[in-house]
């Protein structure tokens, strides 16, 4: 039986003026942003800019459960239910939840910007088989590790792709399956309806590729002060050991069957070119030339070497120098250290006190009823 939180705010006067202009001129205003975070495509590093981005502007971000990533009961459909704090609105989504247009545009912001980010699907195919290693893939091979692995699935997808399998939907058009689509469907009348559908639902669709290029045009549309608002370290880094060399047949039957995600990036791809031009192609090679001075400085003055992360060695973490300092820290947190840190803080801001909020035991009831039903 599904629980019901009646919301009720007597006076939204203490919610932060999510119209207030910055200080850069008087037609930009802080907006709220949506971000739809899909898989193994740079996300992290995107969501950490975004995250900075809330902070500084002090918008209400919503959140998934404490030491968590899902957000909304990922990978069910998006339940502004299981957003932490319960509000009736947020500035900022940007954890991975699976796109529900009508149920995320209730729960946001109506200036909102919305985005996502694709990646080539060849490449991101084969860094979702090395990283993913509890499901599905494990249950279909004996070592997903070896190189050969991949080969002999894709050379037969669907001997091995079964439904049974928990997460079985990382193994086939997984960009898709995030932004809400049936990733299970090819065809090319379906690819053009959603292609659609994204034109509405999204001003800007980033391009990991081109992932400066993308993030100068986010800094112009969000009305960003510097370039050190988008500054990035590069987070989750597979280690060079873990990648494969793929060979043209294999990247070929890999795009044969993500023909979805593949026909998303192509399309928006050339879209970005067109954004570009739109937006001034000079003015892009010069914008581009001083961020990229900023992005080499910001990795001297922070890296020292990327060494292997604990937990999962075949992903790279960042060791900082000594004494690199709080900005550099902070570069490196991912979307749960940083949503647990902004969670204490925004309470100052973010009005929860006059919300009743659910106890972390009922959420977490919740969260596993909706993840089971997806997952099996």
């Amino acid at each position: 039986m599904k629980s019901i939180y009646m919301i009720f705010i007597p006076d939204v006067s203490s919610f932060p003026d999510t119209d207030a202009k910055t200080s850069l001129n008087s037609s930009c205003y802080k907006r709220g942003l949506v971000f739809l975070k899909t898989h193994k495509t740079g996300s992290t590093t995107l969501t950490n800019i975004i995250l900075r981005y809330a902070e500084k502007n002090k918008l209400v971000v919503g959140l998934p459960l404490e030491r968590h990533w899902e957000l909304a009961g990922y990978p069910a459909l998006f339940n502004q239910q299981l957003i932490v704090p319960h509000l009736p609105k947020y500035d900022v989504l940007c954890h991975h939840f699976r796109y529900q247009q009508q149920d995320v545009s209730r729960a946001v912001s109506g200036n909102a910007l919305r985005i996502t980010l694709l990646r080539e699907p060849g490449d991101c195919f084969e860094s979702g088989f090395a990283f993913f290693r509890d499901w599905p893939y494990p249950a279909w091979f004996t070592d997903p590790t070896d190189e050969k692995s991949l080969v002999e699935f894709i050379s037969d997808p669907t001997r091995y792709y079964n439904r049974s399998t928990p997460w079985h939907f990382r193994a086939k058009n997984y960009m898709a399956f995030d932004l809400g689509f049936d990733n299970e469907r090819n065809d090319i009348s379906y690819s053009d309806t959603i292609i659609q559908q994204m034109e509405k639902d999204f001003d800007l669709v980033l391009i990991t590729e081109r992932m400066d290029e993308s993030l100068i045009l986010l800094k112009d549309q969000l009305c960003m002060e510097d370039y050190q608002d988008i500054v990035y370290l590069r987070l989750k880094v597979r280690h060079n050991s873990s990648r494969r060399k793929l060979s043209d047949e294999t990247k070929d039957k890999i795009l044969q069957w993500n023909y979805l995600d593949k026909r998303l990036y192509d399309f928006f791809n050339k879209s970005l070119d067109k954004k570009i031009s739109e937006y001034g192609t000079l003015r892009m090679k010069n914008e581009l030339e001083i961020f990229r001075n900023h992005l080499e400085a910001a990795g001297k003055r922070c890296i020292l070497y990327y060494d292997q992360f604990d937990m999962k060695p075949w992903i790279s973490r960042i060791k900082l120098r000594d004494n690199a300092g709080a900005h550099c820290e902070q570069l490196t947190w991912g979307e749960v250290k940083y949503g647990d840190y902004l969670r204490k803080k925004q309470q100052k801001y973010s009005g929860e006190g006059r919300v009743h909020q659910p106890s972390y035991g009922e959420l977490k009831r919740l969260l596993n009823e909706a993840q089971k039903a997806v997952i099996g």
